[in-house]
């Protein structure tokens, strides 16, 4: 079952090709800053790396003349997300008297995390160096160095900061910063976290996946479970990596069933954990279980993606088409057909029944 297809290649510095199941774009910009150019239209990018903030602004279609209602809070959005940066970085502009009995080191934090909302990352480097007598500092360089691709370096910040989980997030706690986490933990889900212990072992999965280190990733994602087996995110994550590296691991598979067994569809994460609990069925054989899940994750469409819809409903039609249910099959990869002709396979299919 082709659940997964993605490809980046680097064309050069700061520019790349992205083919998936929906077609090819072009991604311009610096790391913080894109401009995403696909066949729907143009998307607007920024963040900053190491801080955890970023912005997307509404895909601009190529022949939307109408603009849509909903986009027209946009402008307000942006002047939000940027006053809400502005305010966390005043709050750290610290006055005479604060810097004169302010430790040394928690000043060097307050620098280093100033110096991450400007995107100066090497004079950020510079200072939470200084830091990492905090628990923060660590946490926070380990942020830099993931946003950087610097995936090692951040592993080694973020044990460090694990050997005290509680006092993670405690600076920014102490200034009422709004910095947030957000991690892509799967291809249609991305988890926001403020900063805390939980932000640092889901980044510290992150950086040993990055890693290619495949045990170290599960073995960190196992223990969470263990202590939060009704964590989402947890859920996910661990679904993701088990799915991408070990598909014909039937123990696996029959793990992940387990796991989800009483899942509901309640909310978009629960439903991008259906998928991958359709996807553990149709690798251990069991096909109609998959479609039965499948029909599930298509029964609400409310706070769910058009993409994520699309591919759950182009999966159960290949699953339709496995089991022999043409009818079904036609119907659901036609309906895929009608919102994007290019969307994998399915032309071919289409031909081909």
């Amino acid at each position: 079952m082709g659940f997964r297809y993605f490809r980046r290649i680097r064309l050069f510095p700061g520019a790349y090709l992205n083919m998936g199941k929906t077609g090819t774009s072009l991604s311009l910009g610096p790391r913080g800053m894109k401009t995403t150019i696909s066949p729907k239209g143009i998307r607007h990018s920024f963040g900053i790396p190491g801080t955890g903030w970023s912005y997307q602004t509404p895909l601009k279609k190529w022949n939307d003349k109408k603009q849509q209602p909903k986009n027209l809070s946009s402008n307000s959005q942006d002047e939000n997300q940027q006053q809400s940066i502005q305010n966390d970085y005043q709050k750290l502009e610290f006055g005479f008297l604060k810097k004169l009995i302010c430790p040394k080191e928690e000043l060097a934090l307050a620098k280093g995390v100033q110096a991450c909302i400007l995107q100066d990352y090497p004079v950020a480097e510079s200072y939470l160096k200084q830091a990492l007598c905090y628990v923060d500092g660590a946490f926070t360089l380990g942020i830099v160095y993931l946003n950087q691709g610097r995936y090692a370096d951040a592993e080694i910040q973020f044990a460090k900061a694990e050997q005290t989980p509680r006092l993670i997030g405690e600076f920014y706690r102490k200034y009422d910063l709004g910095m947030k986490i957000y991690l892509e933990i799967s291809a249609y889900y991305t988890a926001e976290y403020e900063a805390n212990a939980m932000a640092s072992y889901l980044s510290h999965a992150k950086a040993f996946q990055q890693l290619n280190r495949h045990a170290d990733t599960c073995k960190l994602l196992l223990a969470l479970y263990k202590v939060m087996p009704q964590n989402l995110d947890v859920m996910i994550f661990l679904a993701e990596i088990v799915l991408e590296k070990e598909p014909g691991n039937q123990q696996w598979m029959k793990a992940i069933i387990n796991m989800t067994k009483n899942l509901q569809n309640d909310s978009y994460a629960h439903a991008v954990l259906l998928m991958s609990k359709a996807e553990a069925f149709d690798n251990i054989g069991m096909t109609d279980a998959a479609i039965t899940t499948l029909t599930t994750v298509l029964s609400k469409k409310k706070d769910r993606s058009l993409d994520f819809l699309l591919e759950a409903q182009y999966q159960r039609g290949v699953l339709f088409l496995k089991a022999g249910k043409k009818v079904q099959a036609k119907k659901d990869l036609n309906a895929v057909f009608a919102s994007n002709p290019g969307y994998a396979n399915v032309n071919q299919l289409l031909t081909q029944m």
